[in-house]
């Protein structure tokens, strides 16, 4: 009995720690949100310097991407409409998402790197810096959300309210990518192969998340193993809100599942984060 009260004290001290922890990040974001706003406005602008064609190349090279991967299931593979849906918009719609989560996922890998002159800077928490990238990205994101849904209007698709749980999905994504850039941003200071591991994640990532090809073309006893992916939960989640109107609460497996997951990504990267924090200076 007595080991047993043990057990829940320490768990119950360090839940009090993390919710303590959590509330003083969250305090610290607001403190330094006009910095957060002004270090995303100038990452964003830091990639189209000295282009001509500046941010149009934010949309012009994934939207290439997308017809050639649609002309070659079209065209090449003979693919047929999703669910009596356009292809074309069912594979735009998966797009989307995994774009973003892509161009977070690679950015944040290397944010410490980028933003090092802030290392010494012992009012500034570098936690704060993936979620400058996540914004960063959010801006070009959503612009290319409503040129989705506008190719979905001209093709006959047009949005209803279910539209807007395209926040809640963007919000499930930056935090995932949270949790995910705390962790490789700071032990890729320490071990210079993360960066390559990442870039393999993501392209692994794509052929095995059920962008360009339907879940239901893997047999129903297996369908669990690719619903795993937590991107899959996202990309999915827009094709719901954008093509079918299904609300995220019609599915609440996948819901616990999802949050038990970005809940575990985020201790276990805000943990990582922390104790590697007091040597990045010696390494940089």
């Amino acid at each position: 009995m007595n080991l047993k009260n043990n057990l829940i004290e320490i768990t119950l001290t360090r839940l009090k720690k993390y919710l303590h922890l959590t509330k003083a990040f969250a305090n610290e974001i607001f403190r330094k949100r006009f910095a957060i706003y002004e270090l995303a406005k100038r990452d964003f602008q830091a990639q189209y310097i000295g282009s001509y064609l500046g941010i149009f190349w934010t949309y012009i090279q994934p939207f290439l991407f997308i017809m050639l991967i649609w002309t070659v299931l079209t065209y090449g593979f003979k693919m047929q409409s999703v669910e009596s849906k356009s292809q074309t918009l069912w594979l735009i719609f998966g797009m989307v998402p995994w774009l973003f989560f892509a161009e977070v996922f690679s950015s944040t890998s290397s944010v410490i790197q980028q933003f090092s002159f802030l290392i010494k800077k012992v009012d500034f928490s570098l936690g704060i810096l993936p979620i400058v990238k996540i914004l960063s990205a959010l801006l070009s994101h959503f612009v290319f959300v409503f040129i989705a849904v506008i190719i979905g209007i001209f093709t006959g698709v047009f949005p209803t309210l279910m539209a807007f749980q395209i926040l809640y999905y963007s919000l499930a994504a930056s935090l995932l990518l949270l949790g995910i850039g705390w962790f490789t941003s700071s032990a890729s200071l320490f071990i210079k192969d993360i960066n390559n591991v990442v870039a393999l994640l993501i392209q692994f990532g794509f052929w095995l998340t059920p962008i360009f090809w339907n879940i239901e073309m893997v047999p129903v006893k297996y369908q669990w193993i690719v619903k795993l992916n937590p991107v899959y939960y996202i990309v999915t989640g827009y094709r719901d809100s954008l093509l079918f109107n299904i609300p995220f609460w019609y599915k609440p497996g996948e819901f616990i599942y999802f949050w038990l997951f970005v809940l575990i990504v985020l201790i276990a990267g805000a943990i990582v984060f922390r104790r590697l924090r007091p040597h990045f200076a010696e390494v940089i």
